[in-house]
C-alpha cells in the first residue's frame, strides 16, 4: 500500500524563494532530506534506538546507486 506524505522538510523546500528545489526532482534525495530532519529531531530528543535506525536508513539512501 502506497502512502503520500508531505513532511515539514518538503513543505519548506517547496516554499523556497528560488522556486523548485532540485531535491524535489529526485525522490531519493527528498527521502534522504526528510530522514536527515527526523534524525536530527530524534537525536535532540535523546531517542537512541531511533537515531541508530535513522542513521542506517540515511546511509542506505545516500549509498543507493544513481543513474
Amino acid at each position: 500500500m502506497n502512502h503520500y506524505v508531505e513532511g515539514a522538510i518538503i513543505q519548506q523546500r517547496m516554499s523556497s524563494a528560488s522556486g523548485m528545489d532540485p531535491v524535489m526532482d529526485d525522490p531519493v534525495l527528498a527521502a534522504a532530506a526528510a530522514v536527515e530532519q527526523c534524525l536530527a529531531n530524534a537525536h535532540e530528543a535523546g531517542k537512541e534506538e531511533a537515531v541508530r535506525l535513522l542513521h542506517a536508513v540515511f546511509a542506505l539512501l545516500t549509498a543507493a546507486p544513481r543513474h
